[in-house]
């Protein structure tokens, strides 16, 4: 048994698996991604020696999620600092414009284990939004790296080591003029100076350079030391064999790629949604697989390279609102931590704080730096002014609330406030009462007409946006089928026939635009491309040749878009009029609170016996294929 390699083994194991609970301290919402990259780098870390090729793995996921942050953290615990290289792929170095004259210069040895970055790979795309070619002058050798971890060859590096040893025998010559030795130094004893001993014969950078370009083993040290005609003789030896023009090989790196791929995470582009659930955005993300992320690579790299990227994909999670409120009040403690050791002020926060920091600090797409952001904000600039009351009332401790827009606390039996600005509240107050009962009878019926069909609640309701959309109703998932379309087109139209109904024909709002839009989408595809209204050809305009033959006869069709239209307009309105005494309990309930959440709509529902079941939130609507599959093959 080879015990001292079994004690390696067992030794990093156990450094293994404290890097493992550091990180998952340190970085919250993302335990599934931790445990997928310690796993994949079990092998590189814990025998490298069996390592004959660059282990890649590849990181995706929004902005904010802790991609290169996790790298640089991992770095630090496993002790590689000195053998790491970060490269921004959209950075452009005129001094190293390729990927082997970062690794040639940051002194890492070709043949032992290292870590590599290349961080924002999305920037480094090959081919545009139209499929053309885009011709990169920078770290074109990436490919190769990825390749299999060698370079290519260098037809220039044979001449080079010997225009180098040249050089210095050259200046070796010239450091005997002030004896008037003309001949040529003792290249033995590399010396002309009779009476002094050199410890070291030559410098460090040329020393350093000799090992690159021959890829030696021994310490840059040792070369030092060397004389010339020890150099040259390994010169020598190397030229024989005939190797010297090799590409170097990295086989031992381990090679994170990190990017945004928002083709794939299409949430990403919902910059300004501050209203949408976390826990929406957190299960939509899961969605997102490695077909979907080599599908939104094809739009911006070759086949050929995207293969390079191996098949080690990592995919980050949107963070959930657990995680969001986790990571406030961690970073909240961080602060009255420091507060306390320096000056001995011991701070409590009420839970109403937390809850004004994720309301007006998250934005799910962006990840975690707008949210932290708002922490400083929020305690930075006002914890000064409650600190300097409790100084001056030699106060130790105390309690800090927040209400009708300042944060407050009783110091020495005196009631200190102080008024914060919150940007995102201030815009969902500025909104006047009319514009709120506008959105409530709209958004409220959009959510019943969705409730009554399905028999479940939406996955949200908010009728008090800051974002680009006064209010918004988030469906599930579903499978769709001819009912569940026109189930969808009836939800579309039920924002207005609500607004009909409670506000009269004439004063409607143009609120619904989208919604009709979104509607007749449907139910043109419905008739058209679906075939689900007596037609059985694909029906199209005629805009382009295509090898498709279609069926163009565009304006007979346009009647039954319209029927159907009118129709699920008027099964959304019945079912609104069947059930005016939940609708308008939800209408009071949502005045008066100036909120409404799922458990408030759903309480509501079945106070009047509607049967409406919740769904989780990444659960699909799909109606029972399996239980008629059964009922027909027992027929």
């Amino acid at each position: 048994m080879n015990t001292e390699l079994l004690e390696r083994i067992e030794n990093k194991k156990a450094k293994l698996e404290d890097v493992k609970i550091a990180l998952k301290e340190k970085f919250i919402g993302i335990d599934d991604v931790i445990d997928k990259v310690i796993n994949n780098i079990s092998l590189w870390y814990l025998t490298p020696e069996i390592q004959f090729k660059p282990l890649i793995i590849s990181l995706w996921g929004i902005t904010g999620v802790g991609k290169t942050d996790l790298v640089r953290t991992l770095v630090r615990l496993l002790n590689f600092t000195d053998k790491f290289i970060e490269i921004q792929m959209d950075v452009k170095n005129e001094y190293s414009r390729t990927i082997e004259s970062y690794l040639d210069n940051s002194g890492i040895e070709s043949n032992e284990p290292a870590i590599l970055l290349l961080d924002e790979i999305q920037r480094y795309r090959t081919i545009d939004e139209a499929g053309r070619m885009i011709e990169n002058k920078y770290f074109n050798d990436v490919w190769v790296l990825l390749s299999d971890g060698r370079f290519q060859n260098n037809s220039r590096r044979r001449a080079d080591l010997i225009q180098m040893l040249m050089e210095e025998m050259y200046w070796i010559d010239r450091s005997d003029d002030d004896n008037n030795d003309k001949d040529t130094p003792n290249i033995e004893t590399e010396n002309p100076k009779k009476n002094k001993i050199y410890k070291y014969h030559t410098s460090y950078w040329t020393a350093s350079r000799f090992k690159k370009m021959l890829n030696l083993q021994m310490s840059t040290e040792e070369i030092m030391k060397m004389t010339l005609g020890e150099r040259m003789k390994i010169m020598e030896d190397t030229l024989k064999i005939g190797n010297v023009n090799e590409g170097k090989s990295y086989e031992k790196l381990l090679i994170f790629i990190s990017g945004n791929i928002d083709s794939a995470f299409k949430m990403s582009d919902d910059v300004e949604d501050s209203e949408t659930d976390a826990d929406v955005y957190h299960e939509l993300s899961k969605r997102v697989n490695i077909v979907k992320i080599k599908t939104a690579l094809a739009t911006q790299f070759k086949p050929e390279q995207i293969a390079r990227f191996g098949n080690n994909h990592i995919i980050y999670p949107c963070l959930d609102k657990k995680s969001y409120y986790t990571i406030i009040k961690k970073n909240c403690q961080q602060i009255l931590d420091r507060i306390k050791k320096e000056h001995h002020i011991v701070i409590t926060l009420s839970d109403t704080i937390y809850d004004i920091i994720y309301r007006n600090g998250v934005f799910p797409t962006q990840g975690v730096r707008p949210a932290i952001s708002t922490v400083f904000n929020v305690l930075g600039s006002n914890l000064p002014y409650f600190m300097y009351h409790a100084l001056i009332n030699d106060v130790d401790s105390f309690y800090l609330d927040y209400k009708n827009k300042k944060l407050f606390s009783t110091i020495n039996g005196s009631k200190i406030s102080k008024e914060i600005i919150l940007d995102l509240d201030i815009i969902r107050e500025n909104k006047s009462i009319d514009e709120k009962m506008l959105i409530t009878v709209h958004e409220l019926g959009h959510a019943l007409v969705y409730a009554l069909l399905y028999k479940t609640p939406p996955k949200q309701i908010n009728i008090n946006s800051s974002g680009l959309s006064d209010g918004f109703v988030i469906n599930h998932s579903a499978v769709d089928n001819k009912t569940f379309i026109r189930n969808q087109i009836a939800i579309y139209l039920a924002g207005q026939a609500a607004e009909e109904l409670v506000f009269g024909e004439n004063f409607k709002s143009s609120g619904a635009s989208a919604d009709i839009t979104f509607a007749t989408d449907v139910a043109g595809r419905y008739v058209r491309v679906y075939g689900m209204n007596g037609t059985v050809s694909r029906i199209d305009r005629e805009v382009q040749s295509t090898s498709f033959h279609m069926n163009y006869d565009v304006d007979a069709t346009n009647i039954e878009i319209e029927k159907i239209l009118s129709e699920e307009k008027k099964r959304a309105t019945d079912l609104l009029n069947k059930n005016i005494k939940v609708y308008k309990e939800l209408i009071r309930f949502t005045i008066t609170t100036n909120d409404i959440t799922i458990n408030d709509f759903l309480i509501i529902c079945n106070n009047f016996d509607m049967g409406i079941v919740p769904k989780e939130i990444n659960e699909k609507l799909i109606y029972s294929y399996d239980e008629k599959v059964r009922h027909f093959l027992e027929q």
